[in-house]
């Protein structure tokens, strides 16, 4: 599904990967960690192309991307939803319209939009705050409408870069229940988080960076 081969990404003289190797297969849910400043959100970056590396290759889903061209970047992206830590909701927009925006987008027609939208919704529990705003909204049920745009275009990839960072630990925890009951669905899921607390019994691979490199897995 994932692959990374002999990957490396610089920012001026600084590494922030170095030749990291590892594969994800379809299905998995795996934590990504390691101290701030290790390269977890570098390494989002690089799978959903907001970056590209310097040194080797990534094989997504099939497509490979030193061969992509910038055309067919959107494209990939179809496949990918991502959950940020700073929510990133549009304030101006209801609930409703922050989770279909990515549909709309597409051209996705009104009566499959709203079909899609309100299933998303249902998912993660939050169906009856659709034409709230996010300043109603808790820091929790915020990060739970992120990961309802997150799912509603049907991805087969679903990245989270810190999803608890702002999160008390009780609702983290729902944050990881909640990623754990989509990955049910078939979906593959990748959470970068320095908190070891959020993988530990999860029984879910653990790939560990620090500073820049790989430097081992585990079982949470």
């Amino acid at each position: 599904m994932i692959h990374f081969h002999n990957v490396s990404k610089h920012y001026d003289n600084q590494t922030a990967l170095r030749n990291i190797n590892f594969s994800i297969e379809k299905g998995e849910m795996v934590f990504i960690t390691g101290p701030s400043g290790s390269g977890k959100t570098t390494l989002l970056k690089l799978i959903y192309l907001a970056e590209k590396p310097d040194e080797g290759n990534i094989s997504i889903a099939g497509w490979e991307t030193n061969q992509l061209r910038e055309s067919s970047i959107p494209f990939l992206r179809r496949n990918i939803g991502v959950v940020f830590q700073d929510y990133r909701l549009l304030s101006n927009r209801n609930i409703f319209e922050n989770v279909a925006i990515a549909l709309m987008i597409r051209g996705v027609n009104d009566k499959e939009v709203k079909t899609r939208v309100l299933d998303s919704l249902k998912t993660v529990n939050l169906r009856h705050r659709v034409n709230s705003y996010p300043k109603a909204l808790s820091g929790g049920e915020q990060q739970r409408i992120v990961i309802a745009r997150a799912i509603v275009a049907e991805p087969t990839v679903v990245l989270a870069d810190e999803p608890t960072g702002n999160l008390d630990p009780d609702t983290a925890a729902g944050i990881i229940r909640l990623f754990k009951e989509i990955n049910l669905k078939g979906i593959t899921i990748i959470v970068a988080t320095h908190n070891r607390e959020l993988f530990r019994n999860t029984c879910k691979r653990v790939i560990r960076l620090d500073n820049g490199n790989l430097v081992g897995e585990e079982v949470g």
